[in-house]
């Protein structure tokens, strides 16, 4: 295969090499690179149904040897002889990431890339396709292009981009990749929009479209999609509208309940968790996610009427309880059984035990894992809508030790991963966690220096430009709201991000504008996500003024606002001791006579379009003074307050005191407060 020999091969040698490939037993019929475009439909991407990764059921273990589609790939892809120990340990396996030609021994290095990503196939028809189609089309082996082991940094790059929007840097490979493209389209029927296949037709031609190809068999029927999905619905009812929804309730139950009621009824499960502390529903979010449900809050003693309805109406077809007694008690989990059978409690002793139940009881395996601190709710809630747009759990451990402990190593480890994303700063998950998880598997610590940072890097990373149909924005200082709406955010592969009440932070603020998903929902009251928030109006990153100059009656002050964000600009309030000073609107203040005794400071108000005005008021001056010495009001006259009037002369200088001989005959040159500034100065006292 050419993937096994990347840099010595031609892009035509490739497709010679790894295209020829049909299902044994069929007759294969040959073509060129160059007609694939025209056996494809053109047409434009569907937007009308959430992705729904979780209808993909992937990394199956078809054969029940121990080994998933991941693993079978990956033993397929190594350019060396490798051992599989049981229950699927790979040693000894060579890789090469046809991307960008990255090698590496280490299983960990290497993603198993869907080539026409499950998002993409989605869009271009599989939202109509039944359960069993989805799931063949995610777990395809039977021909060699529809999988390819890929570096870490490409398969992120690459996400559910078309060759319209994203080609691999190592260019030798630009042939294949786009031929093996075309190919999967093909053999699935699926669509091709207009810059998609102008993309297509622009490299399959020339020395690449002549290379022969084996069509594959086709297993999808072309047929025009219906309107609606031809199996189970997809959980969730309507996409949001473009604009802004508001999901609120009366209360963090009411709420939940409002973000409930965009789920179909059939649910595939329904979690409830308690609404007095985050740990255990932060650990059932993502798993809510990945399962196709909502999440929903109660008190501990007993069930909420109004979610009790919720959860009759959903007619789920089981409903997983998310902590032990002490937080959702026997009388609830009595209630529960009444409108199903299928009632699981996931409870342990401790948070970090009941989110291993939790992981362990939605997910068999993942290809990639968030690890979290259990002791906060922002940084694995920010992980929330990332773990569901990637089928990813959230795993729960004590950040503040050294190391994981046996219990979290082995959750990790009986999940498969291949890569983990740490999240937060090393004071969230310690340093020491991190460098264990590095030792084993592709680690990558996300933390910003806020949680809203946090949030924003993660979305950054995990969403691409115009991917999600929705972004959820939540309060970043409680997490009821935030929660409930997590995991839905999930179930429709949408961010979640947290911000300020009145406006968003400013990484968060750049996130969402750059990320331009067509919906925002704001999760719970104004007065939590305020209309200004919820509009992606932008909070100004502001600095504390200073004040320049010196605090003497004749002298300037100059108001230096600092660092803001860029482009702001500035208005300014002078104040002495708090209060305003009328007419001292520049960045400049003389200082008059009637501010001695009072301290100066300076109000900045900076505004940027897109983003809530900020006023910042600086620290106050010390009290203003009279100067010892200052220049004459005019030729003849000083000021009241340094009525002395200084003179000089030849061959000495000679100050004048007021009722002086030659008080009113002398032109003064300089002003002086008291004797003693004006002989500071090196003048004498007139004799008369």
């Amino acid at each position: 295969m050419f993937k096994r020999a990347i840099a010595a091969v031609s892009s035509a040698a490739v497709i010679f090499s790894t295209l020829m490939v049909t299902t044994p037993g069929l007759a294969a019929s040959t073509t060129t690179a160059a007609d694939l475009p025209a056996l494809l439909t053109a047409a434009s991407s569907d937007s009308t149904h959430p992705y729904d990764r979780a209808a993909f059921r992937h990394w199956i273990d078809a054969d029940g040897d121990g080994c998933n589609t991941r693993y079978e790939a990956l033993i397929e892809e190594s350019t060396t002889p490798l051992t599989v120990a049981s229950p699927c340990t790979l040693s000894g396996g060579t890789w090469v990431s046809p991307y960008d030609g990255f090698a590496t021994t280490d299983v960990a290095q290497i993603q198993i890339d869907h080539v026409v990503a499950l998002a993409e196939a989605w869009r271009s028809g599989a939202w109509a396709w039944t359960a069993q189609q989805r799931e063949a089309y995610a777990n395809d082996l039977d021909v060699s292009y529809a999988l390819t082991a890929a570096s870490n940094t490409s398969n992120q790059a690459k996400a559910d981009l078309d060759p319209a929007r994203w080609m691999p840097s190592n260019t030798a490979y630009s042939c294949e990749y786009v031929t093996s493209w075309a190919l999967v389209k093909y053999r699935w029927s699926l669509t091709v929009d207009a810059a998609e296949l102008a993309a297509l037709q622009n490299t399959l031609q020339g020395g690449c479209g002549a290379t022969p190809v084996v069509l594959p068999t086709v297993m999808v029927a072309k047929t025009p999609p219906s309107s609606t999905p031809t199996t189970e619905p997809t959980g969730v009812t309507t996409p949001f509208p473009a604009g802004v929804t508001r999901l609120q309730g009366a209360d963090r139950y009411a709420t939940a309940v409002s973000v409930s009621k965009r789920y179909s009824p059939g649910a595939p499960a329904v979690f409830v968790a308690t609404g007095q502390n985050f740990p255990d529903a932060l650990s059932a979010a993502a798993a809510a996610a990945h399962l196709g449900g909502p999440l929903l809050l109660t008190p501990s003693a007993s069930l909420p009427p109004s979610v009790r309805s919720e959860i009759v109406r959903l007619a789920p077809k089981r409903i997983y309880i998310a902590g032990d007694v002490s937080v959702v008690s026997s009388a609830i989990e009595k209630d529960l059984r009444k409108i199903s059978p299928n009632v699981q409690r996931l409870g342990g002793a401790s948070r970090y035990d009941t989110g291993e139940r939790i992981v362990r009881t939605a997910f068999t395996s993942a290809s990639h894992v968030f690890v979290a601190t259990g002791r906060g709710f922002p940084d694995a809630l920010a992980a929330s809508g990332a773990a569901g747009a990637e089928a990813s759990p959230v795993v729960l451990v004590d950040g503040a030790l050294g190391s994981l402990n046996s219990a979290s190593q082995k959750l990790i480890s009986d999940l498969h991963p291949s890569s983990v994303t740490v999240v937060g700063g090393t004071g969230a998950v310690s340093a020491g966690i991190e460098r264990q998880l590095a030792a084993k598997y592709s680690t990558t610590r996300m933390g910003g220096s806020d949680r809203y940072a946090t949030a924003a890097r993660i979305n950054d990373t995990f969403f691409s430009p115009g991917s999600a149909p929705a972004a959820f924005l939540a309060t970043g200082l409680n997490f009821p709201d935030a929660l409930a709406g997590a995991a839905l955010a999930g179930k429709m592969t949408s961010p979640v991000y947290v911000t300020a009440q009145s406006c968003v932070p400013e990484a968060v603020h750049r996130s969402m504008r750059s990320l331009a998903a067509p919906a925002t929902v704001a999760l719970g009251s104004a007065s939590v996500v305020s209309n200004a928030a919820a509009a992606n109006t932008g909070c100004l990153t502001a600095s504390t003024p200073t004040i320049s100059g010196t605090t003497r009656v004749g002298s300037t002050l100059t108001a230096r606002p600092g660092s803001w964000t860029a482009g702001t600009a500035f208005a300014y309030q002078w104040l002495a001791n708090g209060s305003n000073i009328s007419g001292a609107t520049g960045a400049n203040l003389a200082l008059s006579s009637a501010m001695v005794g009072k301290q100066i400071s300076v109000r900045v108000t900076g505004s940027l379009s897109g983003y809530a005005s900020k006023a910042v008021t600086s620290a106050k001056t010390a009290k203003v003074a009279y100067p010892g010495r200052t220049a004459p009001i005019d030729t003849w006259t000083c000021p009241a307050w340094a009525p002395i009037k200084g003179n000089q002369g030849s061959p000495e200088w000679i100050y004048h005191m007021p009722g002086g001989a030659y008080y009113a005959k002398t032109n003064p040159e300089e002003c002086f407060r008291t004797e003693a500034d004006a002989k500071a100065a090196g003048y004498r006292r007139s004799q008369r």
